[in-house]
């Protein structure tokens, strides 16, 4: 019994057995085509490789594709021909002992080139044997594009390391997470310090709350274009920035700024002072004592108040786009164009020149002006400064005026004194002369008295007689005699008046009349030669001191010489005035004017001196002149002789209002 339960237990076992197996061999069986399907469908590389001999016993599809050889020339290779490019004997598994478990190795393939892969290896037991299962994953696209990303890292880093403008990134608690060389170049700090440094510790005190205002408001997703913010650099400048900055969120939570700045240090100096600049050249232009235009395109853009005056305007403003002709006079325009195209072309200023402006009320006003050209409000542009000259010009003129009857009056002044020398030795020679002269008509006289007593006597006696006729012919004689001694005892009375004392009986008279008592002389021989005169007798003369008779034959004498030097007729012009020499008192001026023949100059030193004459012999002794001078001296006046040949002569005669002395006189 126990033995046939025993054997029916066995039985049970064996059959139990069998029913287990069967099981097991299917799941194993689906297991295997599962690994199959995954060895064959894997996009990982897998190759088996016999431990002892390397010879490749299998190789998956991917591994044949990154072998690039067929699977039927891979399995039976050795492993060194293809997959591993180490020498026999020096492989790292077997030989070397080292574990690859998703480690960065080189695939070497079936061309003999290599490929980066990812590699892991396992050793199992199949059949009893060791083999070794390689699987690989190709990374050259990622390696590829990790030495792409790598170097473009490397290029932004050098740009941002290079750049000249300054950039920082800053963490949500202000402390610094990258800045670049030139911020450290300009603010001075390393890498050490700004380890344990917070933005803040940068930031100008004036900036902070400005700051901590703005990172709230990025925080917030504010933008903000523009910053500008002044840091402290370590050496305590202030260091002026300009630019932007963002924020970095994360799931909306801040974790970062961006900032770029730009130093603008140099720039806002440069700015202060041309403001600065700018400030004084406006108080310069507007409290210029001078008028100041700017003009460009033909137009005023703007003036000075003194420009507004200077244009008759109520203000500066009235000028601005009006056309720059509106107030310069017509004669100027041709100038002022000209001036313009040589400032566009030479770049150079204009220097003062004269020309004249037409103000708004009309008047014509003498102004100088330079022009420059400058930058005005980004254009080019002139700017002109004018002076108003009007009264300068004025003063000049009369100062050109003044220095003319200066020179005049010098002029005048130096013929008088030229004259008075030469009257001076005109007067000196007549002394001489009249004393010469007295000697010898004294001694003229007795021998001419004698010869006329002798005529006298002789004619008596020849009257006594019978008259025959070479009686006749000897009284003829006498006559003739006694007619030449008479002329000569009529030159030694001339001679006589001229030498002694004279004198001068003064009264109050007037000298138009005496003029006219003149004219009734010479009307009779003025007709027969047929001379016209014209008198310009001013009414307004006063009377003055003078010896009537004297004067009347001054005059005579004076129209006789003028009728002498019209033979064929003419003209006689007498006028009358009063006159003012040079540092004397009023005279009267006495002019007797011809446009007869004139006298040569080589005999206008003589026309005083006694007995000179151009008349022909026998027409007069020569002393109408010398006694006219004479008299005039006695009045205290003067003679003035001007003669142009061809054209006439103008014999000027003045005398005083008063004389010395009322009452008769005697003056040699």
């Amino acid at each position: 019994m126990s033995s046939t339960l025993e054997a029916q237990d066995t039985e049970r076992a064996a059959a139990a057995a069998c029913f287990d197996f069967s099981h097991i061999a299917g799941e194993l069986e689906e297991s295997r085509r599962r690994l199959s399907a995954v060895f064959e469908t894997v996009q990982v590389g897998i190759v088996i490789i016999d431990a002892e001999t390397h010879t490749i016993v299998d190789a998956n599809p991917k591994a044949v594709e990154l072998i690039g050889i067929d699977r039927e020339n891979m399995v039976g290779a050795v492993c060194h021909c293809f997959i591993c490019p180490e020498k026999v004997g020096s492989c790292p598994i077997t030989d070397q002992g080292l574990r690859i478990d998703n480690a960065e190795r080189r695939l070497l393939r079936g061309n003999g080139e290599t490929i980066t892969i990812v590699k892991t290896v396992a050793r199992v037991k199949l059949h009893g044997r060791d083999h070794l299962v390689e699987s690989f994953l190709d990374i050259t696209d990622r390696k590829k594009a990790e030495e792409e990303l790598r170097e473009s890292e490397e290029r932004y880093r050098d740009i941002l390391d290079n750049a000249n403008d300054l950039i920082q990134s800053v963490d949500a608690t202000g402390k610094f997470i990258y800045v670049n060389s030139a911020w450290k170049r300009t603010l001075g700090y390393s890498d050490e310090e700004l380890a344990s440094m917070n933005i803040f510790d940068v930031i100008k005190p004036c900036c902070q709350s400005h700051c901590a205002n703005m990172f709230d408001q990025l925080k917030t997703g504010q933008k903000i274009p523009r910053v500008e913010v002044e840091f402290l650099a370590k050496d305590g400048r202030s260091i002026i920035l300009e630019g932007s900055i963002n924020c970095n969120t994360e799931k909306g939570q801040a974790i970062s700024t961006r900032g770029i700045f730009r130093d603008i240090t140099e720039r806002k100096l440069m700015e202060a002072e041309l403001m600065q600049s700018e400030d004084r050249y406006r108080k310069l232009f507007e409290n210029a004592p001078e008028a100041i235009v700017v003009q460009s395109e033909g137009r005023y853009l703007c003036a000075n108040k003194e420009a507004s005056n200077l244009f008759g305007l109520e203000s500066p403003e009235e000028l601005a786009g009006k056309s720059i002709f509106t107030f310069v006079h017509p004669d100027f325009h041709g100038m002022v164009l000209e001036r313009i195209q040589q400032i566009k072309e030479t770049g150079e200023a204009c220097p003062l020149r004269e020309s004249r402006i037409v103000r708004k009320d009309g008047a014509i006003i003498d102004v100088e002006a330079t022009a420059t050209g400058i930058m005005f409000q980004g254009q080019e542009a002139i700017q002109v400064m004018l002076r108003d000259i009007t009264e300068r010009k004025q003063v000049e003129a009369q100062r050109r005026e003044l220095n003319e009857r200066l020179e005049k009056m010098v002029e005048e002044k130096t013929r008088h004194l030229k004259e008075a020398q030469a009257k001076l030795i005109q007067s000196e020679k007549m002394t001489t002369l009249g004393e010469v002269i007295a000697g010898a008509a004294h001694e003229l006289n007795n021998p001419l008295a004698g010869i006329l007593g002798a005529i006298q006597m002789l004619r008596s006696n020849a009257l006594a007689h019978p008259i025959d006729s070479e009686l006749m012919e000897g009284i003829d004689v006498l006559e003739s005699i006694e007619s030449a001694a008479v002329r000569c005892q009529k030159i030694v009375e001339d001679l006589v008046r001229f030498t002694t004392q004279v004198r001068c009986n003064f009264s109050e008279m007037d000298i138009n009349q005496v003029l006219k008592d003149t004219l009734e002389i010479m009307d009779g021989p003025f007709k027969e030669q047929k001379i016209e005169v014209k008198l310009h007798l001013d009414p307004a003369v006063p009377p003055i001191e003078g010896d009537f008779v004297k004067l009347l034959e001054v005059y005579v004498n004076l129209l006789q010489n003028a009728k002498s030097a019209l033979p064929n007729g003419g003209r006689i012009d007498i006028s009358t005035r009063l006159v003012t020499k040079y540092g004397e008192q009023p005279q009267l001026a006495v002019v007797i004017k011809d446009n007869g023949c004139g006298i040569p100059p080589q005999s206008m030193g003589k026309i005083f001196d006694p007995f000179f004459t151009t008349k022909p012999a026998g027409k007069g002794p020569g002393l109408g002149l010398t006694v006219s001078y004479g008299i005039i001296k006695r009045h205290g006046g003067d003679i003035d002789v001007q003669s142009t040949v061809g054209k006439g002569t103008e014999v000027t005669v003045t005398v005083p209002m008063r004389q010395q002395m009322r009452s008769s006189q005697i003056i040699g």
